[in-house]
């Protein structure tokens, strides 16, 4: 039975499913009953368990945090896992198809969580609806599981794993990363760094819609009596800039408008942080507020335009992982509270502590407190592992890139929810990476390779 090429009759299937499900706006909201996530997350959920069910498989929904959908018979200690989520990260601005509309147009399929991570899901649940149909013999059962929280805080597999106590699988991967292999990926911290204050502030800023996300914009309103002085600078600061600074008197304030390009916080270097910028040129005026000028000068010190994390002492790298990196994905100053929120990302040789030591002793000294949102340990699966060389194998026979190499990774992905797994695609070299980004869009030929890929790990991890 030629797997490979059967799974292909599933294409336009495959396109129709994701289609549904990317209509779905599944963005996390306040929990109702029933919903821990809200109703969108909770109907993306839902939808991809009934597209399970009508594909032959059994499933079972965990109290809309997550679900799994299981194919054939055997002990859950000889599993196979294939995690994958349908959450996404809020759209932004600047599309030019509707975000949950799931447009095709030229061949691509545009819309939020086409890449991340309902395309690729959805791709390998197929690849075992192909398994199944052909009647080929496995020897281990294959469990989907289905998370509805990955992109902010993971209460999913924590609910999954942890309060229910799930069975691990034995081996696993999650299509929700880029082909080849990943062995590795950085710890995870997401740190608030903080101040209230007694009195409110005569000032606001607010930027961001993630911790893990290079914000593309950032506004701030300031004192009419800072007027001149922004103005006297804005022109010099702007020269030579692609993303500059707009000030306008807008309701009695000065109001400043902080522009750049989004990107996820796993890769900075690829966006403009609007945040960044916006105290990269407040750090050139002379400030009388002390509320904002302590905020100013612990930027100006401690973080610039950096990415890397040196001013803060945590530039950190390692052999398998590479170095640390560093974005500021949020911001919020009004009312008497001030909140920077950091996506930090640090090498597998290295723990949150050593992060968080440096980084608390840096703020402290501006006064201002540092409290952990969330954090993930790293994960490292060795490069000759049975896994890694199996699915390694899979991708060079069907690609042709006999050269590739495992690689290691920043972004946080659902392996790192299990005790032997490890990310597996979906992204291929040839395309383009806007995770987290407008226009975020699918190639439809490139799901061919997918299939093929998926449907052939599957077997042989299960055979």
């Amino acid at each position: 039975m030629d797997l490979q090429k059967l799974v292909l009759n599933y294409k336009d299937d495959v396109v129709k499913s994701i289609q549904e499900s990317v209509r779905i706006k599944s963005v996390q909201e306040d929990a109702l009953e029933g919903m821990p996530f809200g109703e969108g997350p909770a109907k993306a959920l839902e939808h991809m368990l009934n597209l399970g069910k009508e594909l032959g498989f059994e499933v079972e929904n965990f109290d809309n945090y997550a679900g799994h959908i299981d194919f054939g018979v055997g002990p859950d200690e000889e599993m196979i896992g294939i995690l994958g989520h349908v959450d996404v990260v809020p759209e932004g601005k600047g599309w030019d198809y509707p975000p949950y509309e799931a447009r095709i147009v030229d061949g691509k399929m545009y819309g939020r969580g086409v890449l991340d991570d309902k395309g690729p899901t959805i791709a390998a649940l197929y690849a075992l609806k192909a398994i199944k149909d052909s009647g080929v013999k496995l020897n281990r059962k294959v469990r989907v599981i289905v998370g509805a929280n990955e992109e902010t805080g993971w209460g999913c597999m924590n609910h999954y794993f942890g309060k229910l106590n799930m069975p691990q699988p034995a081996m696993a991967f999650t299509p929700d990363s880029s082909f080849p292999v990943t062995y590795a990926e950085k710890g995870i911290l997401h740190l608030m760094i903080s101040k209230d204050y007694d009195e409110k502030l005569d000032f606001t800023i607010k930027g961001g819609v993630a911790f893990n996300s290079v914000p593309d914009s950032t506004v701030g309103t300031f004192p009419l009596s800072m007027k001149e002085e922004i103005l006297a600078n804005l022109d010099r600061y702007n020269e030579g800039k692609e993303f500059k600074i707009s000030a306008s008197e807008k309701d009695g304030k000065m109001e400043l408008v902080s522009l750049g390009k989004a990107s996820h916080g796993a890769r900075p270097a690829n966006g403009y942080n609007a945040i960044a910028a916006l105290f990269s040129f407040l750090s050139m005026l002379k400030i009388e507020d002390g509320k904002l000028k302590n905020l100013v000068e612990f930027f100006k010190e401690y973080v610039k335009m950096e990415y890397s994390g040196e001013s803060l002492g945590i530039a950190f790298k390692d052999e398998p992982s590479g170095v640390l990196t560093l974005t500021i994905g949020k911001i919020e100053c009004e009312d008497k509270k001030v909140m920077f929120g950091f996506d930090i990302r640090y090498p597998v040789t290295f723990t949150k502590e050593q992060v968080i030591e440096q980084v608390a002793k840096r703020a402290n000294s501006k006064g201002l407190e540092v409290t952990i949102r969330s954090a993930k340990n790293p994960l490292y699966v060795p490069k000759d592992s049975f896994l890694v060389t199996t699915l390694m194998d899979i991708y060079k026979n069907i690609t042709g890139d006999v050269d590739a190499e495992p690689v290691s990774i920043g972004g946080g992905t659902y392996a790192r929810a299990v005790t032997n797994g490890v990310a597996f695609g979906a992204l291929l070299k040839d395309q383009e990476d806007n995770m987290h980004q407008k226009n975020e869009y699918l190639e439809l030929d490139k799901l061919d390779t997918w299939l093929k890929i998926y449907v052939q790990a599957i077997y042989d991890l299960a055979k």
